[in-house]
């Protein structure tokens, strides 16, 4: 392998994992237009850091080198968002008015083109002071980018509340779980630029060969487990946001509205379906999916979410109180009842009772 060292091998495989599976990302069918962008994330952060894999005496002899695009770190966050906002908002997708959010690539290239014409001399030290900037401030995008897309997700879960009983699987858990580790990666990298960098802004060699393995050790480590945890992400839910130019219900109605809902839950126990969404409650009851998200929101003061799994909640409480269910297992209780994971079941009941399913019927059981 010659002078290469194992963390730079790591790196270089862990790169190559990431342009393997920015591929794979495009042949999935889920999600298959905001995996563009997604795909496109990785392929920036495996060429953008593939210089950091390079000695840098190599840049300074090789001047060709600064022309390949190995400078895309100011589309990282662009890439990401688009990523989030197409999954979470298919309609809106991507217009052509939006491509600014990508021209600042041109700061990452006044480096880079710097040293491709004037190679390893510095004849304009502030020049070269002024670039490095532009090209570190692509980090801050990035951070800002990612706090961006972490209040559409949040968003997106709310309205989620809004149409499922059961949303585990699709609430995005995992995007934020990237953003987090995006996030965090990034602080590092910003973090080990000030180090290594002195007052003048030129690079002090001897802190960047002390810090720079650990870097790239880390980098590699996030970039394998982006490309491959990317490929993994789930289907997301199609929500219809309902027009902002209706006339809201009168008071009274909602009331009729909820107190008929009330009624068929009671009878019919529709909850107990773990697939239940406000679409399908509004087929049982011939109530269109408006007319019951307001008269839900407004009378209760619940959302739909809230509105359901607490009927869950009170079915699993009345088994556990009956001790002719003393041999039953309490997560076939749960199932029975709609909840769809024990993960899910053990959260909402805590929640709802301030104890454990367990602890409630160690309180509660008649004998």
């Amino acid at each position: 392998m010659g002078d290469i060292s194992i963390v730079q091998l790591i790196t270089i495989c862990a790169v190559s994992n990431g342009f393997v599976f920015s591929l794979l990302l495009l042949q999935k069918r889920e999600n298959r237009f905001a995996n563009r962008f997604l795909s496109l994330m990785i392929v920036c952060l495996c060429l953008s850091f593939t210089p950091y894999m390079i000695d840098p005496s190599v840049w300074h002899t090789q001047r060709w080198l600064a022309w390949l695009p190995f400078s895309l770190s100011y589309w990282i966050g662009p890439s990401f968002y688009f990523y989030i906002r197409t999954i979470t908002s298919p309609s809106r997708g991507f217009k052509s008015t939006a491509i600014w959010h990508f021209s600042p690539i041109v700061l990452n290239y006044i480096h880079s083109g710097y040293h491709g014409i004037v190679g390893n001399r510095n004849p304009w030290p502030w020049f070269h002071h002024i670039a490095e900037i532009f090209e570190s401030v692509a980090i801050i995008s990035i951070l800002i980018y990612m706090a961006v897309c972490f209040q559409i997700i949040r968003g997106y879960q709310r309205k989620l509340h809004d149409n499922l009983s059961n949303t585990e699987k699709l609430d995005l858990q995992w995007a934020k779980q990237m953003i987090f580790v995006i996030v965090i990666a990034f602080i590092i990298i910003l973090i080990f630029l000030f180090v290594s960098t002195g007052i003048s802004g030129m690079y002090l060699f001897d802190q960047w060969n002390e810090y720079r393995f650990t870097v790239l050790l880390i980098y590699a480590c996030v970039l394998y487990w982006l490309s491959i945890y990317g490929y993994q992400q789930a289907q997301t839910f199609k929500i219809v946001v309902p027009s902002k130019n209706a006339n809201p219900l009168p008071e009274k109605e909602s009331e009729k509205v909820v107190a008929r809902l009330c009624a068929i839950m009671d009878e019919k126990k529709i909850y107990r379906n773990p697939e239940l969404n406000l679409n399908s409650l509004s087929r049982a009851t011939n109530i269109s999916e408006r007319t019951l998200s307001e008269s839900i929101n407004n009378v209760l003061h619940k959302n739909f979410y809230q509105f359901v799994n607490e009927y869950r909640v009170k079915e699993i409480q009345e088994k556990l109180k009956d001790h002719k269910n003393s041999n039953l297992k309490i997560l076939s209780m749960a199932l029975d009842s709609g909840f769809n994971s024990k993960a899910t079941f053990n959260r909402i009941f805590k929640e709802y009772t301030g104890l454990t399913p367990k602890q409630f019927k160690a309180q509660n059981t008649v004998k």
